[in-house]
Formats: C-alpha cells, sequence, structure tokens
C-alpha cells in the first residue's frame, strides 16, 4: 500500500522478523558488533574514548568501556590517579557509553574474560607515548590482551596529542 502526503511517496513500514534476515543472496544476518574500551589512567584514554564512540556509532554497535582495579572499587589507587578514573569514566558516561570497573589483579585476563562474557567483537586499547618506562610496561600489557583475545578484533589507538613543553 502506498500512502501519498503532501506530494511525498510514503511506503507502509512493518518489522522484519529475524527469520526474514536471511536472505538467498547475502546469508545469514552477522551478529551485532559489541566494542570494549579499556580505560588507563593516561590522558589517551579521552582520545580512546572518542575513536571508541565514533566508531560504535558508525558500525551502530554497543559500546562499552572497562577500568581494571585490584580491589574493584579504585581504593587502590593514589588519589591523583582515582580523580583521574573518575573523570574518564564520566566522560564515557557522558557518551553514553556503559562503564564498568573490573576487579582483578591481572588486566589482561580480567579484560578478556570479560569481553567474551558480554560478547564482544572488537577490543579498543590506547597506546601512550614511547617515551616513559611506564608505556613500556603498558605496551607489554597490550600484548598479552592481543595474544588473549585472538577471536577478537583489537585495535591500539595511538595518542596523537602534542605535549606542550
Amino acid at each position: 500500500h502506498f500512502l501519498y502526503v503532501s506530494g511525498i511517496k510514503a511506503v507502509e513500514s512493518r518489522n522484519i522478523q529475524d527469520d526474514e534476515l536471511e536472505s538467498p543472496d547475502l546469508g545469514p544476518a552477522l551478529p551485532p558488533e559489541r566494542l570494549l574500551l579499556i580505560i588507563a589512567p593516561d590522558p589517551s584514554s579521552a582520545a580512546l574514548i572518542r575513536r571508541g564512540r565514533r566508531v560504535a556509532d558508525y558500525l551502530r554497535a554497543e559500546c562499552l568501556a572497562v577500568f581494571v582495579s585490584k580491589t574493584g572499587n579504585l581504593d587502590d589507587l593514589a588519589p591523583g590517579t582515582r580523580e583521574e578514573v573518575d573523570r574518564l569514566l564520566n566522560f564515557a558516561r557522558a557518551l553514553l557509553i556503559e562503564t564498568r570497573v573490573l576487579e582483578g589483579r591481572d588486566v589482561a585476563e580480567a579484560v578478556v574474560s570479560y569481553a567474551r562474557l558480554r560478547g564482544v567483537t572488537q577490543i579498543f586499547v590506547a597506546r601512550g607515548k614511547p617515551s616513559t618506562i611506564r608505556s613500556w610496561f603498558a605496551s607489554a600489557e597490550v600484548q598479552r590482551i592481543v595474544s588473549r583475545a585472538q577471536d577478537m578484533q583489537v585495535t591500539v589507538v595511538a595518542d596523537r596529542t602534542v605535549r606542550r613543553q
């Protein structure tokens, strides 16, 4: 049925059932994408959150963000670090990203286990500036995530901000 409204042709809409998603030409529909952003107490995490939100919007995917704490409630962090993590989590929430603080001593294990539990298809992790020893440890952690999450796409997001001297 067609409906004419002010010279504009509108077509009747209806909901598509799951069994109608399969097409002889296209095959079964792909599973939905679900992105997981790994937040670190680092300024590069803000860029990671923005990039992850843009990619999720483009893919029409669900977007999740996590921070891994040894205690699960951020009590193990120094006050300045805790404020930075709170700020980043609030920034993610403001962009309508679901956030969680995971408890675990092994960041890679906690992140990949949570990702599998939630059906994550892509993991985004920030790579900070290569100028500090701290970034070397972060790089090793990224490698551990990549090796554990071989069934997921892992994207390492570089920090491209220019630091003032």
